[in-house]
């Protein structure tokens, strides 16, 4: 049979401040719970900072010190990734998504015969490019 490892569930929280004074609550009481199960022992710590049962391997919960909510004070000195990091910051934005390129393609609603386009949607998957290739050679 598991035992019932202490939790500290926040999702049914909001950003009221009884919602606030509730997460300090349920903190402290986590806290206390972890603190005294760890000084019992017969658990102990892995690379990542979770707590496991040395008799059963199960994962008890993250170290408390991970788990805590941050202050007010600690919330107002904290700084966007831009500024905190920047060079990962810019490492992250060069490769996220498709390369920029110079004159990309806009996207227009265009009304058309439905003859007209069965047509071009017959002549395969590509059938897009076939239609922008026409235009551009009707255009004057």
């Amino acid at each position: 049979m598991t035992r019932k490892w202490p939790a500290f569930v926040t999702k049914d929280l909001g950003d009221s401040e009884a919602d606030v004074a509730e997460m300090d609550r349920r903190w402290k009481e986590y806290d206390r719970q972890m603190k005294a199960l760890i000084a019992a022992g017969g658990v102990h710590q892995d690379a990542d900072g979770w707590w496991v049962d040395d008799a059963t391997g199960e994962l008890i919960g993250p170290d408390p010190e991970i788990e805590r909510p941050l202050t007010a004070e600690e919330l107002a000195r904290a700084k966007p990734l831009k500024e905190a990091l920047p060079e990962l910051y810019e490492s992250i934005q060069r490769s996220r998504g498709r390369p920029r390129i110079d004159s990309p393609k806009e996207a227009v609603t265009l009304r058309l015969d439905p003859s007209t386009l069965a047509r071009f949607k017959a002549t395969g998957k590509d059938w897009r490019a076939k239609m922008a290739a026409a235009l551009d050679k009707a255009a004057p």
